[in-house]
């Protein structure tokens, strides 16, 4: 491989103004592994803004990735609003009750600040972290878009029931988190962060198409439009199985989609000339299980792929680093 000619933010830039590069970006997505990395408990990274910027800082030396990206759990959000989560010394917490467990719930639901929960922690990393290495690799923040966001209020099960039994309790969940997420992205921008909205419930392994196009794409839609009018692209990331919804997503207004459970072949076909596509190196079985080698193959294999792209194509992994 040649040596690097530009560092990660003169690749990130160039790569937003559609100038040549010396490589594909090479963006893993590196989340609570940067605790293991500075060898610090998961509960003190995801409560503590400082330790958080610590511990991506020291990740991102150790690796040299392009884009350093802020994130815990997929309830922080939510978990402003009012849901419960249950907390673990050495691992991310887990729903333990939703903020909505019954419609009469919705009165008291409000309308989130940034300032509350544990949101000003991924503020205060994003703002040290820009502080500490924001001169040469860009610092971004994940946050859940409102259908994720809805389900960590209401709970995945009873959203999906509500999607076909109560939908006027569902779009009211729907349009709440909108704001609150609008809000927190505007949060990211000021304190230096390139917004990355996630998706993880909104997945083709949990909604059909029609589904989709009802419930998550038109809050996507608005929400992306939001990040866009900020001067910034829209990138989304969605978990799981995504060829059944894969059509509706690319109406999203995203500039660039992070794939998890999908042939990068198949996801170039369809969608390769409207969106930059961004994956897909398999978390579990390659990068958990792999061999150095098994990393190597399935890198090629994708770039390969990648340079057929027509809107462009960046290295990263399916989901989460283990």
């Amino acid at each position: 491989m040649s040596e690097d000619r530009m560092n990660p933010k003169e690749r990130f830039s160039a790569f937003l103004s559609g100038e040549p590069l010396d490589r594909f970006l090479c963006v893993p997505l590196v989340l609570n592994h940067a605790a293991r990395v500075a060898r610090v408990k998961i509960s003190e990274y995801n409560s503590n803004g400082q330790v958080m910027a610590d511990c991506h800082v020291q990740a991102y030396r150790r690796y040299g990735y392009d884009l350093i990206t802020i994130f815990s759990d997929t309830a922080i959000t939510a978990e402003a609003m009012g849901t419960e989560l249950l907390y673990f010394e050495d691992d991310v917490p887990r729903l333990e009750r939703p903020a909505v467990t019954d419609p009469d719930d919705l009165s008291r639901l409000v309308r989130a600040k940034p300032t509350d929960g544990r949101l000003p922690v991924y503020l205060d990393a994003i703002r040290t972290a820009v502080s500490a290495v924001g001169d040469e690799v860009p610092v971004a923040c994940c946050f859940m878009a409102p259908f994720s966001t809805a389900a960590m209020l209401r709970g995945v099960d009873m959203l999906a029931r509500d999607l076909y039994r109560n939908k006027s309790l569902a779009h009211h969940l729907l349009s709440l988190s909108q704001e609150v997420t609008k809000d927190f992205a505007d949060a990211v921008i000021e304190a230096g962060g390139v917004p990355i909205v996630g998706d993880p419930v909104a997945t083709g392994s949990i909604l059909g198409e029609k589904q989709f196009r009802e419930f998550a794409l038109p809050y996507l839609q608005e929400l992306h439009a939001h990040i866009a009018s900020k001067g910034l692209p829209a990138l989304l990331h969605i978990c799981g199985q995504t060829s059944r919804i894969l059509d509706a997503i690319v109406e999203s207004g995203a500039a660039l989609l992070s794939l998890d459970d999908i042939s990068m072949a198949e996801a170039r076909d369809r969608a390769g000339e409207y969106i930059v596509l961004m994956g897909n190196v398999r978390p579990a079985q390659t990068l958990l299980r792999g061999s150095r080698e098994d990393v190597l193959a399935e890198v090629k294999e994708l770039c390969a792929i990648g340079r057929t792209c027509k809107r462009g194509f960046v290295l990263g992994s399916g989901c989460e680093v283990p």
